[in-house]
């Protein structure tokens, strides 16, 4: 369906009048939505347990060493 559209200065300023209120709806709804659900800054990090008591024995073992030599 093509539609042919004489431009002349009213069907002009009607449809920059139409573009700019849909582009202000839409900015509108996006604002709702972050007020909503606010984005996080930092992404989750998840922990490994295993690797974090892994280092932890790890620095136990090395101040027990530390504490025998001295």
């Amino acid at each position: 369906m093509s539609a042919n559209l004489k431009l002349n200065k009213s069907n002009s300023t009607k449809i920059a009048a139409i573009i700019t209120s849909v582009i202000a709806f839409i900015e509108e709804e996006d604002k709702a939505r972050e007020a909503i659900t606010p984005r996080q800054s930092k992404p989750v990090v998840s922990l490994n347990l295993w690797s974090l008591s892994g280092r932890e024995e790890i620095m136990r073992m090395r101040t027990m060493w530390q504490r025998r030599m001295v």
